[in-house]
């Protein structure tokens, strides 16, 4: 007769579930006539190889291996430990845990499958416990499984800052490392609030005929040859490498204006998605891709007290000023955040230290003929947290090729507000040089305090040495 205090044992057993990898038989391999498939395909020893972006899912099962005797009030758990946090994994056998546990038959045995989609590179443990009731008292059974969770591709971000409205992104896939070989299925670029990111591609050659220009198109049926199909496919060997280009812009708002991209805006973040040898498929994300600030805008020299403006850089470019959006947005930084910039003064280069106010011109002229003058609009921001009355001045002296119709200052006619208060003023000027010329030497003088405030050159014209034929 069974003794109703004897229990059993149970046995756990643990597989991680995936599908084969592609293989390629040695010499000498004994091949089967049944299955031809079967020489091609590698099942993984162990855990096998895991990449960030994958969905990790493994067996577990809880068996009763006794003749006899039940197992009494059994239950299963599952933890995944990763780098920076532990998971409790869900399963079906989550009920029956809920209640005690279960009791299993002789010979007979519970099981379920767990997964967890791999966000994290770095070592992983799978925590499994099992716990049974063994003479009154409840036994637990714990077994650790430890592997290692890779990057499967390195992603690489480069921005280039077109104007104040649009940034082009450029997201560099490398498969440098010794993994097995994977097939691309997208790469995105999914863009942050405010913005919207849409994929570059080659754009169809177009002809011109009698000033009328159209998109070449072409009926006749094209042989695709074996290499465009394979580079077509998305397929990344070892040491192969892919770029993909995006233009983000801001996105204009309901009331017809934008905010504009302002160097450490957050611009979006690439997702790309692979597929491996069976079809499995795997989705990894970059970090934030941010706005790069401008560069080359200042020569260093810490002789000079006043700025140095790099010869290389100009406040106006085809789509408009990055200049003046970085300068408001740090300005509005340190209003909100007077504590945190506090120690920025010490910074004599910092952009909104060195212009509280700055000079934009509006939609300048190109080109410009020698001796006639033209108008040129200018759009003055008071980026400090006070009222200014202000004089815009071009000094002679420290004009090239360019001068002033008129008095070389103008005064602005009521006080600009701070924080962000404009106006808009137009100066005429005349070439008297031929070339390239650049606009430069401009002063904004505070009338109130006597502050003279530098402005980097503001924009680049050509003006020809000989009118245009009529």
């Amino acid at each position: 007769m069974t003794d109703p205090t004897s229990f059993a044992v149970p046995t756990l057993k643990v597989m991680r579930l995936q599908k084969p990898d592609l293989d390629t038989p040695t010499a000498g391999t004994l091949n089967s006539n049944t299955c031809l498939l079967g020489t091609a395909l590698c099942l993984p020893n162990s855990f096998g190889v895991i990449h960030v972006g994958e969905t990790f899912t493994a067996y577990l099962g809880a068996l009763n291996t006794h003749q006899t005797l039940n197992v009494r009030q059994l239950t299963v758990t599952a933890q995944l430990q990763t780098p920076s946090q532990r998971w409790q994994l869900a399963s079906q056998l989550d009920p029956g845990n809920a209640t005690g546990g279960v009791e299993v038959a002789p010979n007979a045995g519970v099981d379920c499958i767990v997964s967890h989609h791999l966000e994290e590179a770095g070592q992983h443990i799978l925590r499994v416990e099992v716990s049974y009731l063994n003479q009154g008292t409840v036994q637990s059974l714990r077994k650790f499984y430890r592997f290692q969770v890779s990057q499967p591709l390195q992603l690489l971000s480069n921005v280039v800052r077109l104007s104040d409205q649009c940034c082009f992104v450029t997201i560099t896939l490398e498969h440098d490392r010794d993994r097995p070989s994977m097939t691309i299925s997208s790469l995105e670029l999914e863009p942050a609030t405010g913005m919207t990111a849409t994929p570059v591609k080659k754009r169809q050659p177009t002809t011109v005929i009698n000033g009328v220009t159209s998109t070449a198109t072409t009926t006749t049926t094209t042989t695709t040859t074996g290499v465009q199909l394979y580079d077509s496919s998305g397929r990344l060997e070892l040491g192969d490498t892919r770029n993909y280009l995006f233009q983000v812009t801001a996105t204009v708002t309901e009331h017809g204006s934008t905010k504009g991209i302002a160097a450490g805006d957050e611009l979006g973040r690439a997702v790309v998605t692979w597929r491996k040898a069976c079809g499995e498929m795997g989705r990894m994300a970059s970090t934030s891709i941010l706005c790069p600030a401008l560069t080359n805008v200042l020569v260093p020299d810490p002789r000079n007290t006043e700025p140095v403006w790099s010869p290389d850089f100009v406040v106006h470019t085809k789509g408009g000023s990055c200049l003046s959006v970085d300068v408001a947005s740090m300005a509005a930084s340190r209003a909100a955040n007077p504590v945190a910039y506090r120690n920025s003064n010490n910074n004599p280069h910092a952009l909104d230290i060195l212009l509280p106010i700055t000079v934009e011109p509006i939609q300048p002229p190109e080109t410009a003929q020698l001796g006639t003058p033209f108008a040129v609009t200018f759009l003055l921001v008071n980026h400090s947290d006070h009222y200014r009355t202000l004089q815009l001045q071009f000094p002679s002296d420290q004009m090239k090729g360019l001068i002033v119709c008129g008095p070389s200052f103008v005064n602005l006619q009521e006080e600009l507000a701070g924080g962000g208060g404009s106006i808009r003023i137009e100066v005429r000027f005349m070439a008297i040089t031929a070339g390239l010329l650049k606009l430069q030497g401009c002063h904004v003088v505070d009338l109130a305090t006597g502050q003279s405030i530098p402005q980097p050159p503001l924009f680049h014209m050509f003006v020809p040495a000989s009118p245009p034929d009529e």
